[in-house]
């Protein structure tokens, strides 16, 4: 689904003007999507209680329209006009012959203890202030009437946006309203999924506002749904055998990163890859071979407890010629034979093997002069922030400021699929596409969730290496839906990386069935 900034959206209302469908149309359509929204929510309408916050423009019409079919259906409404209202204004005039009390602003500033005795008896209130349209900072005496409805509001319900959320940066103003639940009107708001709507937004529903098909096909940036998440699984023939599903190498581990190449494959045998090789260096595969059983292990050549660099790249040459994806970092190190190791595997892994760079393999090819134009173009990064800030020279700070020119300007100078770490990961490709993570998850903010991923992304390349970009976003989904399970099961301050790859399997089948 495409998610598009605020210059985006009215673009596509005036294609969808021209293609036939009237903006009057598209509000018509809004306002009733959101009455049937916010009617589900309530479970029985009659006789329920709810407050409509008005703003000056086409957002506070929506909420007329929505405030009319709820009054239509026995919902006792009342909209309150926080700004003015244009004087010819024909969506009060229909609300209100609907049943709908509407309270003008000067009688809300007039009388501020009614406004707050009506906030706090609602079931629901429904902002509809600003939406997309916010292009000023919040000032009295709006910011005290927002202020009012945010302490005595138990179920705000935001349409389009919530109040004081910027729709192109998610930046939100500190008088905002948020809310319990933002229902986006035809297409998901770029703003607030890049940062995660700052918790500002709640829980996030798309509507459907009668916009014919294909007006946004020029957008670049994509929230990754269920339903593109299915669209992107490898297939699976039930008369496949092992051979056919792929083959993928995970390349990592040192004396002190015993556990990072084993969580990378405990989640490349749940990818659905036919078979994973692991290979670590000889004094690591001493403690952790047989760990997890279904992978074939391959020691490598080590000196000192280190990976011996010349050595260990021969002999994961020669098994990487039969792979059809290979891992490397996950627990490496940064010894002088793993520096060895990369800058060789970099050189000479053969062209027409996939490869996820993860971790330390990242740490180290930023050191390496021009080493971009040794990548294929099926090659994955995963960088989290202070890796990508190595990548491109830059400070983590000028990485965070804005997350999608990163993600983007690596993409395009490395010529890779690159994944950008974080809440709502990001998932760039060198044509300027951008796939948006919908997970929010403080409990994969730990050790190891990377390599769960990494892992993840090699066996999912490994059945479809000619899609890089479909298959991070797809593994990218996976894994925050993985994480979400186990969340649910074991909670977000006690869920460790181990638990999230053994969610895998369930994260496949919801996105299957």
């Amino acid at each position: 689904m495409k998610a598009v900034t605020a210059a985006q959206m009215q673009a596509i209302e005036q294609r969808s003007v021209e293609a036939g469908v009237s903006l009057d149309a598209l509000m018509e359509n809004a306002g009733l999507a959101v009455a049937d929204a916010v009617a589900a929510r309530l479970g029985s309408v009659f006789g329920s209680v709810v407050t409509i916050l008005v703003g000056p423009g086409n957002n506070g019409s929506d909420g007329l329209v929505a405030g009319r079919h709820l009054a239509s259906r026995g919902a006792k409404v009342r909209a309150f006009a926080l700004t003015g209202r244009p004087d010819r204004d024909e969506k009060r005039e229909l609300a209100e012959a609907a049943g709908v009390e509407f309270v003008a602003q000067p009688e809300v500033a007039s009388d501020p203890d009614a406004f707050r005795n009506a906030i706090s008896r609602s079931d629901v209130v429904l902002d509809a202030v600003l939406g997309t349209g916010r292009a000023r900072v919040i000032d009295e005496p709006l910011a005290g009437t927002l202020r009012s409805a945010r302490e005595l509001a138990w179920d705000l319900v935001a349409l389009d946006l919530p109040t004081g959320m910027d729709a192109d940066t998610g930046d939100f103003d500190e008088f905002g309203l948020p809310a319990n639940l933002t229902l986006m009107l035809g297409y998901p708001k770029f703003g607030p999924l890049i940062t995660a709507g700052e918790g500002a937004c709640g829980e996030v529903k798309v509507l459907d506002i009668g916009i014919p098909d294909g007006l946004a096909n020029e957008v670049s940036a994509e929230w990754i749904t269920p339903e593109l998440a299915r669209s992107l699984l490898p297939d699976r023939h039930d008369r496949g055998n092992k051979g056919s599903f792929g083959k993928t190498l995970i390349a990592g581990g040192s004396r002190n990163y015993l556990g990072a190449p084993m969580l990378a494959t405990r989640a490349a045998v749940r990818s659905g890859a036919g078979l994973v090789y692991v290979a670590v260096p000889q004094p690591v595969y001493e403690l952790v071979a047989g760990q997890v059983n279904e992978a074939i292990y391959l020691p490598l050549a080590a000196s000192d407890g280190e990976i011996n660099g010349t050595a260990a790249s021969e002999e994961l040459l020669a098994a990487a010629s039969g792979m059809d994806s290979v891992l490397v970092g996950p627990g490496l190190g940064q010894s002088a034979g793993a520096v060895g190791f990369v800058e060789w595997l970099v050189r000479s892994l053969p062209e027409d093997v996939p490869v996820v760079l993860d971790a330390d393999a990242l740490n180290i090819v930023s050191r390496m002069p021009n080493w971009s134009e040794l990548l294929r173009p099926t090659t994955v990064l995963t960088p989290h922030p202070g890796e990508m800030a190595r990548l491109l020279r830059c400070s983590v700070t000028d990485v965070q400021d804005n997350r999608p020119a990163a993600a983007k300007e690596a993409a395009g100078r490395f010529g890779a699929t690159v994944v950008l770490k974080g809440a709502a990961t990001l998932v760039a490709n060198p044509g300027g596409e951008l796939r948006i993570s919908p997970w929010v998850n403080s409990g994969l903010a730990k050790g190891g969730t990377g390599d769960v991923l990494a892992g993840l992304l090699a066996g999912l390349l490994a059945q479809s290496p000619e899609a890089p970009f479909d298959v991070a976003a797809l593994g990218v989904y996976l894994h925050g839906l993985a994480g979400d399970i186990a969340r649910a099961n074991v909670g977000a301050r006690g869920m460790t990386a181990g638990d999230v790859a053994d969610a895998v399997p369930e994260a496949f089948r919801m996105v299957d069935r």
